[in-house]
């Protein structure tokens, strides 16, 4: 009995000893984790005001925004780590020029739909292989969640368009197939056409069509950018007034989208920023995923 007790106190001690490990390698790893996190949302901090130099930098250079530009050149797997060992942390990021996509803000004022955007986004969704009636689904959302005369707005507001994929038809894929093409902006700002894909300048533009879209985007991509407004109207006639004040040649809103990789870490970071006449640009919202 004695041999046996003690037996059992030592499968005791062995069990609680080995609780007792379990349960600071769990606390380690933990700690491990919260400290890449951290260190992951630092390094973007930094990137995002890598993103605002950049800017800066290009506006005080150049008085029109064009894709030969320096802030087009995106940063893959660059090593941020510290000094002993910089390979442990890893930093990719690019900034987007907002003004180059179609702006579903554009969609509805007032609380109701705007019959020339909807038309001009059921032409970029047909392009692109998608249901052109998501145009006027997505347009009484933009609606819903703006005031009108004499009501609030029905909807939550919106911020960006991963707030979209809710619509009906369109889902969490149809918008990560459209997010090269359009955005979400607070505001109604002209679509800039040194920086627009040719689907979407055709979309805007209308009466260029498809082809014609592509042939003013490969001309302008082998370095004829357009250096004005007058410009666009001197190399396209048929451009209504109307039209041309829907377009211009200099950019104020950018996307800028990061990623840090820590160990067994990542963090990636959602950006939207404003930049003003003097090229200081400040951060209208960030979110961390």
């Amino acid at each position: 009995m004695a041999v046996i007790a003690a037996m059992l106190v030592v499968i005791a001690a062995a069990a609680l000893a080995t609780a007792l490990i379990e349960g600071q390698g769990r606390l380690v790893r933990v700690l491990a984790t919260e400290r890449h996190l951290a260190q992951a949302h630092w390094v973007l901090r930094g990137g995002l005001d890598w993103s605002r130099v950049i800017l800066q930098l290009d506006a005080r250079e150049n008085a029109t925004t064009r894709l030969d530009g320096l802030w087009t050149q995106p940063l893959a797997d660059l090593p941020v780590g510290p000094a002993d060992d910089p390979g442990s942390a890893l930093f990719s990021g690019r900034i987007e020029d907002a003004q180059g996509k179609f702006n579903l803000r554009d969609l509805a004022a007032n609380g109701q739909p705007s019959p020339a955007a909807v038309r001009s986004l059921e032409r970029l969704l047909q392009w692109l292989g998608r249901d052109p009636a998501l145009a006027s689904a997505l347009a009484r959302r933009v609606a819903d969640s703006q005031p009108a005369p004499g009501r609030a707005p029905a909807a939550m507001g919106l911020r960006g368009v991963d707030e979209l994929q809710w619509v009906a038809g369109l889902g969490p894929a149809g918008v990560e197939a459209l997010r090269p093409y359009v955005i979400y902006l607070p505001e109604t700002v002209p679509l800039n056409a040194n920086t627009a894909p040719a689907e979407v300048l055709g979309a805007v533009i209308e009466g260029l069509g498809l082809a014609g879209a592509r042939g003013l985007a490969a001309q302008r991509d082998r370095g004829l950018w357009f250096v004005n407004r007058g410009d666009l109207l001197n190399r396209l006639p048929e451009l209504q007034a109307g039209q041309a004040r829907r377009l211009d040649v200099r950019s104020d809103w950018f996307s800028v989208a990061g990623q840090v990789v820590v160990g067994d870490t990542m963090v990636g970071l959602r950006a939207l920023l404003q930049r003003d006449r003097q090229g200081r640009a400040s951060v209208r919202w960030v979110s961390y995923g």
